[in-house]
């Protein structure tokens, strides 16, 4: 870089040796631009959790606080995967691994996941990411981000299955990586501190489903007793994510017909005292695709309770509860309008009824029409008519749309809820008597949703890019 400035002066005819050689003796990369910054090659860091979570934790954090502009990968498999599958700080509540007590006396790994991702946030001006493959959009696009941000360290921390130690078969490594997404295992998100001004504009939670509730809906395809294939729609929680794999599975036993049983997702809402004789279930099928019920160990639900814990953490540094807060004072002042104007109806109708009633009177009684002050003062010289609750003016319902009809013919590209994650998603429906994945626009998002012209242009271009062009 000295040597590229001093050619530039030397063509400006500007190059002073006095002048410039002590300030090019103390140059360092601190001082570079933007532009000397983008011709470095990218130093880059890349471990298992073992080394980043773990053993170089304290190495790491210090690089963080810096403002050295060099990348950190992170292959998150939660286990020490090349030293034989110790448990790390990475690794989930209750699973089996070496160095965690296994076998059935005993309930796998007890601590708690440490969340390097939002640790390494809290650093000084750090960009960092956590992503899966699994969700190639989400992980190309922010690995391109990663690569080329100069200011501070940034930091990449991938959620990698380990189908030995996860115990998954070698082709199931994609779906159980999605899976941990959508389940709220291991949700994506990016902190980028160049976005606006506050921490709700630094934390984005593109790329995961449903990011404003707790739980996003997945299905099973299963077989009723007529032998036809149906789908079960149900909230994804942690324990359906663990019930597929086996480092989980000593949690899991087919519930008896009778038991009293809950779902997860509600049994976890329950106060302790009233979980009492109660067992929590997740659905699954048997070697017949019936659909059974299967229980869930006391560790488990501690596993969804503690990712739950998470998620919100997350959802709160992303705003969505100030986003939420808006909707509910918005529906309380739309109800509140509604009173109002009901009041004033039910006024103005007993206002009316005194009216005919004295006109009645003073008729019965002979007495001159309109002689009487006293109906006349009963009425208002002019009433008021309550304000209309503001009509609803957004067109977004005109941005996109999928023909139910046409919904068989998506060849599940993944286009779509991919690149445009706000305003679709992945679900499954029955096609011809088997199951099928598809996407499909978000049920209702189209009634909040605001049509910039940039969301206008990237729904052009999924629809575009939509191989089997049903988008319109």
């Amino acid at each position: 870089m000295r040597a590229l400035r001093i050619a530039r002066l030397e063509l400006e005819d500007a190059y002073e040796p006095a002048t410039h050689d002590p300030f090019f003796r103390y140059l360092s990369w601190s001082q570079f631009t933007p532009e000397e910054l983008a011709l470095l090659p990218t130093v880059m860091s890349i471990g298992g959790d073992g080394a980043t979570y773990d053993i170089g934790f304290g190495a790491l954090s210090r690089l963080l606080a810096t403002r050295t502009p060099v990348k950190v990968m992170v292959l998150n498999s939660g286990v020490y995967s090349n030293t034989g599958g110790q448990a790390s700080t990475a690794s989930l509540t209750g699973q089996d691994s070496d160095l965690a007590r296994f076998g059935v006396a005993h309930s796998g790994k007890q601590e708690d996941r440490k969340e390097l991702g939002l640790i390494a946030s809290f650093h000084p001006n750090v960009f960092v990411v956590q992503s899966s493959t699994a969700l190639q959009g989400h992980f190309l696009k922010h690995v391109m981000e990663f690569l080329t941000y100069s200011d501070s360290p940034a930091v990449l921390d991938v959620y990698t299955p380990c189908q030995a130690e996860h115990g998954i078969a070698d082709a199931q490594a994609s779906r159980h990586g999605r899976l941990a997404v959508e389940s709220r295992m291991s949700p994506v998100f990016v902190h980028d501190p160049r976005r606006g001004s506050n921490i709700h504009s630094w934390f984005n939670l593109e790329g995961n489903p449903d990011a404003d509730k707790d739980w996003a809906m997945g299905s099973l395809e299963y077989v009723d007793a007529d032998g036809a294939a149906k789908l079960l729609e149900y909230p994804l929680t942690p324990a359906d994510f663990a019930a597929d794999e086996s480092r989980f599975k000593k949690h899991f036993k087919t519930l008896k017909a009778g038991a009293e049983a809950l779902p997860v997702h509600e049994f976890i809402d329950l106060p302790a005292a009233a979980r009492e004789g109660k067992t929590a279930f997740v659905w699954s099928t048997d070697d017949s695709k019936h659909l059974i019920r299967r229980s869930v160990s006391a560790t488990i639900i501690r596993l969804v309770e503690e990712r739950r814990k998470y998620w919100r953490t997350l959802q709160y540094l992303a705003g969505k509860d100030v986003v939420k807060l808006d909707a509910d004072h918005a529906a309380e002042l739309q109800a509140l309008q509604a009173q109002y104007a009901d009041a004033v109806k039910q006024r103005d109708g007993a206002i009316d009824s005194i009216a005919r009633g004295m006109s009645q009177l003073a008729a019965s009684s002979k007495a001159p029409a309109g002689g009487g002050g006293f109906t006349a003062s009963l009425l208002p010289a002019a009433s008021a008519a309550a304000p209309a609750p503001a009509a609803a003016t957004n067109g977004s319902a005109a941005l996109v749309s999928i023909d139910p009809d046409d919904q068989a013919k998506c060849t599940n590209c993944k286009t779509c809820y991919q690149d445009l994650s706000e305003i679709f998603e992945k679900t499954r429906i029955v096609v011809d008597g088997a199951a099928k994945e598809v996407g499909r626009i978000i049920p209702g998002v189209l009634d909040h949703i605001t049509a910039t012209p940039e969301l206008k242009a990237r729904i052009a271009k999924v629809a575009a890019n939509c191989d089997s062009e049903i988008i319109r």
